[in-house]
């Protein structure tokens, strides 16, 4: 029983870490855009470079290479730790889900490659 209970909490974890994340990338960006509200309320003028500094307007493309570059980074950790197991099991179940990031990270990097803006 407590073997078969490692894969839920594996999907558990992973879960709470990607709502965490779109937690706090929407708080993040909420404040940012308070803070242009209130800019725009004191009739103060918005540059470029003030809304660049203030994380509003980033440049997608290095995003995008950014989360390549972390996704596949992932995915390659996963299929190295998978050469510590002597399970078949084990080592079968960290490389399918080594097998996800590597994937999104190729697609990131695709993404990066190909977008010229």
């Amino acid at each position: 029983m407590p073997g078969e209970m490692i894969p839920v909490v594996l999907f558990i974890v992973l879960g709470v870490v990607v709502l965490g994340y779109f937690y706090w990338n929407h708080k993040n960006r909420v404040t940012i855009m308070n803070t242009v509200q209130k800019a725009i309320d004191q009739g103060k003028e918005l540059t470029p470079e003030l809304l660049l500094q203030l994380g509003a307007a980033g440049n997608p493309r290095i995003r995008d290479m950014r989360r390549g570059i972390v996704f596949l980074s992932l995915g390659i950790a996963g299929l190295l730790c998978s050469l510590f197991f002597a399970d078949a099991d084990v080592i079968n179940g960290i490389r399918a889900g080594s097998v996800f990031p590597l994937m999104l990270g190729a697609g990131f990097l695709i993404v990066w490659r190909l977008n010229r803006d």
